[in-house]
């Protein structure tokens, strides 16, 4: 199985939570030896409902059915679940979508019309680069409930969670599939995003294997996506709380899971 990772980011504390932190370190590190890199395959997502930290929390790795697992974790201090998830409806036009990420967002409209803020059950459309290649993309979003138990959510403290099925503009199906799943923190609240490219809906026949999905999904499309979820999530963590505040002034700022 090939690899790329990068050491876990530290998760920010004070004084205020270290003594929690301290004290819950012991049981999380006996979970943690518990669970193996199977946890990155789809069919496991509910195992990031498990513990806070997985064995995999950040970088690309090939697995042996020939899917690239992207996982990437990005702390958004100062913001909350229900932000991301206004956000992920507010967002519309390129502008806006630029604002993500200057450098590597292109385009942005979505198919059909819709009552402003949702986005379940829509499809986005994006033009962006990931590493030197300009993909343009469809993300349909789907209930998270097809690939997480939403009746665990409140013991893992998951505020919100984005599920989706990616494409290319113009093919039919879909090509892989996305989570990002944001949990409340004593800073405001982590971001563990997964990909999974080569998750094909649906499934080919003959399926493809291990090989030919190497070939559909080359190694620098993991290595691209990765620094390019890596990059977006900081920059949205850095403006968010405040363009949030300025469209919805006369709203009560979102509140944490209890």
């Amino acid at each position: 199985m090939e690899s790329f990772s990068v050491d876990e980011n530290c998760h920010l504390v004070n004084a205020g939570v270290e003594s929690k932190r301290e004290s819950s370190r012991e049981s999380r590190e006996v979970l943690l030896m518990t669970l193996t890199e199977e946890a990155v395959h789809i069919k496991d997502a509910n195992q990031l409902l498990d513990a806070f930290y997985l064995p995999f929390e950040s970088g690309w790795k090939r697995l042996d059915t020939g899917v690239i697992n992207v996982a990437a974790r990005t702390h958004m201090i100062g913001c909350t679940p229900a932000m991301v998830d206004w956000w992920i409806g507010f967002l519309h036009h390129s502008e806006e979508y630029r604002w993500w990420h200057p450098r590597d967002h292109v385009f942005s409209d979505w198919e059909g019309d819709c009552k402003p803020g949702e986005y379940l059950g829509r499809t986005h459309l994006a033009h962006e680069y990931i590493g030197s290649r300009l993909y343009k993309l469809k993300i349909h979003f789907r209930d998270p409930g097809e690939i997480l138990d939403k009746r665990r959510f409140a013991d893992a403290k998951v505020g919100t969670a984005v599920h989706g099925y990616v494409g290319a503009i113009g093919e039919n199906g879909w090509f892989g599939r996305l989570l990002h799943l944001i949990q409340d923190t004593p800073e405001g609240c982590v971001m563990r995003s997964r990909f999974w490219l080569g998750e094909m809906d649906p499934v080919p026949n003959p399926k493809p294997t291990p090989e030919i999905l190497q070939k559909l999904v080359p190694d620098e499309l993991g290595a691209g996506l990765f620094a390019h979820c890596c990059e977006e999530m900081s920059i949205l963590a850095g403006f968010l709380p405040t363009v949030y505040r300025i469209h919805n002034a006369d709203t009560e700022r979102p509140k944490r899971t209890q």
